[in-house]
């Protein structure tokens, strides 16, 4: 019914109904590997207000719109038509699209359905983008939905659920704003559950963690700066120490944390996300860590010659540390006008 529909809204002739069938793009058109994959499902939708003919393949989701044939009325002439491709590896999210009314939340016309893919929009940048496929069919839709789905779901390192850590106190009081705003749709739209907790102190982080039944979570995510970020590796990695059965206070080979740490930069410093990302920009950041990207980084301990410190990603001696340190203390501060006094100062102190 769906097909039929479809064709019938491409436009009509009065030529013989074998000869009416509007032509698209032949699937041996396509290269050899794409022709090897096998077609879990074909249709016809609405794309851009195009009646188009798509195919979905486990690696696949392509279509091509439906053209009338040659004007010269001549059956064995088919007109080109631009084939467009989405790799599946780079769609997110698949939902039902519905007409509601004001007020309503649930229910409605179902519309069609809406794919959201992770597009490199510049050069280390992600956004996301959205591709309406329109059919009226509730059948049809729910077919190809369940099929998407099925697809999405078998990316194993994607995670379902997450526990999240935001200091409201990074880079202008604007992280948990950040969050909430930018990042949070995000990982609701990719159906991520979150567990997010608010840090009140320095080392709110850390305590939590402590007490965290980590396994309950495909990973931990940290949204602030450095020193946010530097809090949150050492806790993740404490307690797998912990969890591991080890003695904190000598551990000459630490165990590797049991699920990843995701990065949200929301700092005044932002190192180590623009060293993973080559970016700043907690929409790429989010992306990165709804498509399961991993990077392995190094971390080192710091210790005395009889107890464990922390563990951390970098350190700094020296005049730089003083100046750092500085800083701190005076965060009641702008932050430019902060980082200037403490340069001064310790610049100043210096004998």
């Amino acid at each position: 019914q769906a097909g039929a529909a479809g064709a019938a809204r491409a436009g009509s002739s009065a030529a013989a109904p074998e000869e009416r069938r509007r032509r698209v793009a032949p699937l041996a058109a396509a290269p050899p590997a794409e022709a090897a994959e096998e077609p879990l499902l074909r249709g016809i939708f609405e794309i851009s207000k195009r009646s188009c003919d798509v195919v979905l393949s486990a690696r696949r989701l392509r279509w091509s719109p439906i053209l009338p044939e040659s004007p010269t009325g001549d059956s064995n002439v088919v007109l080109q038509a631009q084939e467009e491709i989405i790799e599946m590896k780079d769609v997110f999210s698949v939902k039902l699209k519905r007409r509601r009314f004001v007020g309503k939340i649930k229910g409605g016309t179902l519309l069609g359905i809406t794919i959201f893919k992770c597009l490199n929009k510049e050069e280390n940048k992600l956004t996301n983008c959205a591709i309406h496929l329109n059919n009226l069919s509730e059948d049809h839709c729910y077919l190809w939905f369940k099929h998407l789905k099925e697809i999405l779901n078998g990316f194993q390192n994607r995670p379902k659920s997450l526990k999240v850590f935001v200091n409201p106190s990074s880079h202008k009081r604007e992280a948990t704003h950040l969050y909430y705003e930018k990042v949070a749709p995000l990982f609701k739209l990719a159906d991520i559950k979150t567990d997010v907790t608010v840090t009140e102190y320095e080392g709110h982080a850390l305590s939590v963690l402590k007490e965290c039944e980590l396994q309950a979570f495909d990973g931990v995510v940290c949204v602030g700066g450095d020193g946010s970020i530097s809090e949150v590796a050492h806790g993740l990695l404490l307690k797998a120490q912990i969890d591991a059965g080890k003695d904190t206070d000598y551990i000459p080979t630490p165990v590797i944390a049991p699920v990843p740490l995701g990065v949200i930069p929301a700092g005044t410093t932002n190192v180590l996300a623009h060293t993973l990302y080559g970016i700043k920009h907690a929409v790429t950041a989010t992306l990165h860590i709804i498509m399961g990207h991993i990077q392995p980084v190094d971390v080192c301990t710091f210790s005395t010659p009889s107890k464990l410190l922390r563990f951390g990603f970098s350190a700094m001696f020296g005049f730089g540390a003083q100046t750092l340190a500085l800083a701190e203390k005076h965060r009641w501060m702008p932050s430019n006008q902060r980082k200037d006094f403490a340069f001064i100062k310790t610049l100043a102190d210096l004998k």
